[in-house]
């Protein structure tokens, strides 16, 4: 019994390492952009429903400012980074012009 779930954790961080590369690459970051734009643009949207406002939940997370929450979270999904990587910093491999003489 311990051995299966020493393997079923073994699996959890091998997966959880492989999303937090695919989330890293540019594909990733695609995705993750267009998540977070999806939740800014819809979340305030949401919130000032009618169906949905028949939810106390809903109407409590508005009364106590959940719509900013969700944009800070939605803001920090786009803007995440992994560690120790800097997009800003890109190198270019630009070939040297010859300027001799023919």
């Amino acid at each position: 019994m311990d051995e299966r779930i020493r393997r079923v954790g073994d699996s959890v961080v091998v997966a959880a390492e492989q999303v937090g590369d695919f989330l890293a690459s540019p594909a990733g970051r695609r995705l993750r952009h267009r998540l977070a734009t999806g939740l800014i643009v819809t979340t305030p949207l949401l919130l000032r429903s009618r169906l949905l406002r028949r939810w106390p939940v809903l109407r409590a997370v508005e009364a106590l400012g959940g719509a900013a929450l969700v944009i800070k979270l939605a803001e920090a999904i786009r803007d995440w980074e992994r560690e120790g990587e800097r997009r800003d910093k890109i190198v270019l491999d630009v070939p040297a012009v010859d300027g001799g003489t023919d």
